[in-house]
């Protein structure tokens, strides 16, 4: 057992493949909120989160929903869902804080989760997500980062921060099967948002004491981004079709 950055509670076993399917058969979520059983990397990883990993959850929903919003037209979170490879046994898999289809993919979902839990299963099962966003990845499950790749996850957040402070620190990654991660200055998913904008956005959010200033927190960075993104679109323009 050892104790994240955030203060989360986290138990790390390693064993085979043989034994964590074994293990898939019990309610792991009965005792620990976050549970991990990846026979790929033969870890199984249980973990309390602290109250700053559940806050920081959240709020990084929220901001997502907000740019969503704005940007694709529609956000589905699927945070608690235990996400697995199409050859993992059943019950194995990840829980990541938070996880997201958008645009059309988030309606397809919600179209397939009106059909039953059956149908939705089946549409995560054969669709990727969208974006993925971590807290606290320690040296013990660095793999969920290639995993998540082989998953077909495009992007994924990692957040960096320390229980006692106020330092966060916004690392986005893109994200390939076969390939490393590859750090990101801009959202791919949410039209050029940045690292700075969801920080700068995180800290408000976490201030807000009810829901509209919550909301005004993240519509105002994505006001502020939409602008920057008109004036790097003229700036790009010819200078003829500027001034028509």
């Amino acid at each position: 057992m050892h104790t994240g950055p955030l203060g989360s509670t986290i138990h790390v076993l390693h064993a085979d493949a043989g034994t964590i399917t074994e293990l898939a058969a019990i309610d792991w979520n009965r005792w620990f909120p976050r549970v991990c059983l990846d026979p790929v990397l033969g870890l199984v990883t249980l973990m309390t989160p602290s109250r700053l990993h559940e806050d920081l959850g959240e709020i990084f929903a929220h901001i997502v929903h907000g740019a969503a919003s704005a940007f694709t037209g529609a956000s589905k979170d699927l945070r608690h869902t235990r996400l697995r490879g199409r050859n993992d046994p059943p019950g194995t898999g990840m829980e990541p804080d938070c996880a997201f289809y958008l645009g059309a993919r988030a309606r397809d979902y919600c179209a397939a989760l009106a059909e039953g839990e059956a149908a939705a299963d089946a549409f995560l099962e054969r669709t990727p997500l969208d974006l993925v966003v971590e807290a606290e990845i320690t040296s013990f499950d660095q793999g969920k980062i290639a995993r998540y790749a082989e998953m077909g996850v495009g992007e994924l957040w990692r957040l960096h921060g320390r229980k006692g402070t106020r330092e966060l620190r916004v690392e986005f990654l893109a994200l390939q099967p076969g390939a490393p991660p590859r750090p990101l200055s801009a959202s791919r998913v949410l039209d050029g948002l940045t690292p700075d904008d969801v920080r700068e956005a995180a800290a408000s959010v976490r201030l807000a004491v009810n829901i509209e200033e919550r909301t005004e927190a993240v519509a105002r960075v994505v006001r502020r981004r939409r602008r920057a993104s008109v004036r790097v679109r003229e700036e790009e323009q010819p200078y003829a079709v500027r001034s028509g």
